[in-house]
């Protein structure tokens, strides 16, 4: 099990300014991925990304907490992985600036099954988000027809998309696109 990824970052923007870089479509495609995310509690959108060559990944997503400007939580769930996991972004004004921390909770799925999480209680989610997306008599006819060739090609590909690579990428998009992008639609936003 993939564990929970967390990051500090420190902008000298305004936490709306920052706000609006994390939930304006827009500002999102130019620093994350091509999506058509909407602000607005349980709107399910996707990010598309072509970043592996020849492989175009789509990430399902859905917000589950929204409290202008101070946190949005959305499930993630890759189309390559199809692991679901839970991304909550959390601004704090600090002196000349926002702190911005990034939670990617990759144990998501299985503790909202189960039940067990304590982060969950503090979201606004609907009941059996991903109980009733994926039925049990729909999961035991596809994972009958998962071949073993299939089984193992997604486990390489798991191998291959690892926390560390995501930890690196989440990295990436906050210390340099994101900042780039700020600096750049500052006289826009």
């Amino acid at each position: 099990m993939k564990e929970q990824i967390k990051l500090n970052v420190f902008y000298p923007h305004p936490p709306e300014k920052v706000w609006q870089a994390l939930t304006d479509c827009r500002i999102l495609n130019a620093w994350m991925m091509k999506n058509d995310f909407k602000p607005r509690l349980g709107h399910k959108f996707k990010f598309e990304s072509n970043s592996l060559p020849g492989i175009k990944t789509i990430i399902h997503c859905e917000v589950v907490e929204l409290e202008k400007p101070k946190r949005l939580a959305c499930t993630w769930q890759d189309e390559i992985t199809s692991q679901p996991s839970l991304v909550i972004w959390t601004l704090n004004p600090a002196e000349g600036g926002t702190q911005l921390q990034l939670q990617h909770q990759h144990e998501y799925a299985t503790t909202f099954v189960a039940g067990m999480s304590p982060d969950l209680k503090q979201i606004n989610t609907r009941p059996g988000l991903f109980i009733y997306e994926q039925p049990t008599s729909n999961f035991n006819k596809q994972t009958y027809h998962t071949s073993s060739v299939q089984m193992a090609a997604r486990e390489e590909l798991n191998s291959l998309l690892n926390h560390k690579d995501s930890k690196e990428e989440w990295n990436y998009r906050l210390n340099y696109q994101l900042p780039q992008t700020l600096q750049n639609h500052m006289k826009s936003i």
